[in-house]
């Protein structure tokens, strides 16, 4: 009878520190929401050859009959506060893409970057490119081109706003990247969205959040 009462007890215990760490996953959870701004794609900052689709504006089509780069910015920028701990992040799900040309996304800074050209030669640059290529400040980061990415992926890209440590996914999975941060020279509201396609038929979704494939609240 005792042996009974103490399976019993060891049993309400577990159930209550399950439902302890529900509590504390959901609240985080919660905290992760607070931190996204609804964001789109701006029709002011998009090169003519691009087309924003979509009621939420979140589709870019590449519609221009030349393969050359188009860009198109995000309408509201990163808030790097360092007061906060957690993460601004957004994800682009790759619908089209021309297999031997690559695409990009990441962060920009808005005001000195022509639509025209690929995102990934001025300083404040931080380029995720689809043959697994990463650019810092024009700078290309080959060693990382074990991650390339296309149609049917699913590809994020963020930084820790207290840290300034930049995280990359893939397919709802953390890559094995941790060496870049953004510069603390780079003040709050500095920093956009952006993405960069190169021939016609190009076609990206972007996901600036609460719910992305990759699970914030595991970081």
């Amino acid at each position: 009878m005792a042996q009974f009462a103490f399976l019993q007890s060891q049993n309400d215990q577990k159930k209550i520190l399950e439902k302890v760490s529900e509590i504390e996953k959901e609240q985080k959870q919660k905290k992760v929401l607070l931190k996204f701004q609804e964001n789109c794609w701006d029709s002011f900052a998009c090169h003519n050859e691009l087309k924003i689709i979509g009621d939420k504006s979140l589709f870019v089509h590449y519609k221009g009959n030349v393969n050359a780069w188009r860009s198109v910015f995000a309408k509201y920028p990163i808030v790097l506060n360092k007061h906060l701990s957690d993460y601004f992040y957004y994800e682009i799900s790759v619908q089209k893409k021309e297999k031997n040309w690559v695409i990009s996304f990441g962060f920009a800074v808005k005001q000195q970057t022509k639509l025209d050209r690929a995102i990934r030669c001025e300083i404040g640059t931080f380029a995720f490119y689809s043959n697994g290529y990463i650019w810092i400040n024009g700078e290309g980061k080959g060693t990382n081109a074990e991650y390339p990415y296309g149609v049917g992926d699913t590809v994020g890209i963020g930084v820790n706003l207290a840290s300034r440590q930049m995280i990359f996914t893939k397919n709802g999975l953390r890559l094995d990247i941790s060496d870049f941060f953004v510069s603390p020279s780079f003040a709050d509201g500095s920093f956009y969205p952006f993405v960069s396609l190169r021939t016609f038929g190009d076609k990206i979704e972007a996901n600036f959040g609460p719910n992305f494939k990759f699970d914030l609240a595991t970081l």
